[in-house]
């Protein structure tokens, strides 16, 4: 998107306003949404998010100055810096300038009895997060990716081994988004360090229903492999190994296979379909891409379909074609894709 298409769009943002400041904040709030959905219109979601703390009287924007800044810089100032810092392997200076971000978030964004902040990054997580935990509080969007933030600090102290402080931060940054499933990969990789299979396979469980790619249900399967390896189930790993290895290719299980051959003592034999399934009921795992996830990309695949919204609508069914390469989706992803190349001809 170019500099003319997004002032068009916030001119038009700004046209719609009414005055109404509890209506223009709702409807600011789905705008938000919208272009949050797609990575090169995020920055135009930015700026919406702008203009609606611009609609808070003079105390409230005093706030948000409190709120929004730590140290004279913005927050997402200083999560870069700390991100510098970690691409950097400086992880003890990362540390140092996140943990205080962190715990700014955590003063001023807590949750109260009526109200909760979240960072929702697209339509799906919101309506996803909606189906599956019937909010009943007012959801109030965060300024920036909370979850990211917290989550980079959880990962500075992964990275030096301070496991335990960890796990606290990731349950925040997983308060924030409860339907992000990239920092529950990460809570799950410090249960296997620790070999607490309980908590493993809470995590794992918790992330299947919100797994919304091929890569990322691959990934669960994987860690039940673990998991199931951790308990000298070989039996249930190879399964479950196998299973991860139809939706994404990972060079790392093949080697964890070839592990389990080695601690058996005998070659691995592929499993069947059967096998497969039995590994999933013998310890009553839910078998296949969440329900609600594929009802509600389907919902709003529709409706982007009907606003001929063709951009939109293959992020939803691109999302159902790798969970379940349903031929429907398929032909339906083709469709859009054509559209969708039709309104950005290549030159």
């Amino acid at each position: 998107m170019n500099e003319t298409e997004k002032n068009a769009i916030l001119a038009a943002v700004r046209e719609a306003l009414t005055g109404d400041v509890s209506a223009d904040m709702v409807y600011l709030q789905d705008q938000v949404e919208k272009y949050n959905e797609d990575d090169a219109t995020k920055d135009v979601a930015d700026e919406i998010v702008k203009i609606a703390y611009g609609l808070l009287t003079p105390e409230q924007n005093e706030y948000v100055q409190k709120t929004l800044y730590l140290g004279g810089k913005t927050l997402d100032r200083v999560y870069a810096e700390g991100e510098d810092a970690l691409r950097a392997g400086q992880t003890a200076k990362a540390i140092d300038i996140l943990k205080p971000l962190y715990e700014h978030i955590l003063a001023n964004f807590d949750e109260t009895d009526a109200l909760r902040f979240f960072s929702f990054r697209n339509l799906l997580e919101s309506n996803l997060y909606h189906l599956l935990y019937h909010p009943t509080k007012k959801l109030m969007k965060t300024p920036y990716d909370f979850t990211l933030f917290i989550g980079a600090y959880a990962y500075a102290l992964v990275e030096v081994r301070r496991l335990d402080e960890a796990i606290p931060v990731l349950k925040e940054a997983i308060r924030f988004n409860p339907v992000n499933p990239d920092v529950r990969f990460e809570l799950a990789e410090i249960y296997k360090l620790t070999h607490d299979t309980d908590h493993l396979l809470e995590t794992i469980c918790d992330t299947l229903p919100i797994a919304s790619s091929a890569y990322a249900i691959a990934r669960c399967y994987a860690n039940l492999g673990y998991w199931a390896v951790d308990l000298k189930d070989y039996k249930s790993g190879i399964a479950f190994y196998y299973e991860s290895l139809l939706f994404a290719d990972d060079p790392r299980v093949p080697a964890e296979i070839q592990h389990i051959s080695m601690m058996m003592r005998e070659p691995i034999v592929p499993p069947n379909r059967d096998m497969i399934n039995a590994a999933f009921a013998k310890y009553n795992i839910f078998h296949g891409p969440g329900r609600e996830l594929i009802h509600t990309a389907n919902e709003l695949a529709k409706q982007a379909q009907e606003g001929q919204r063709w951009e939109e609508a293959v992020y939803y069914l691109t999302v159902i074609n790798s969970l379940t390469n349903d031929a429907e989706a398929k032909s339906a992803l083709e469709k859009c894709i054509k559209e969708a190349n039709q309104l950005h001809p290549q030159e």
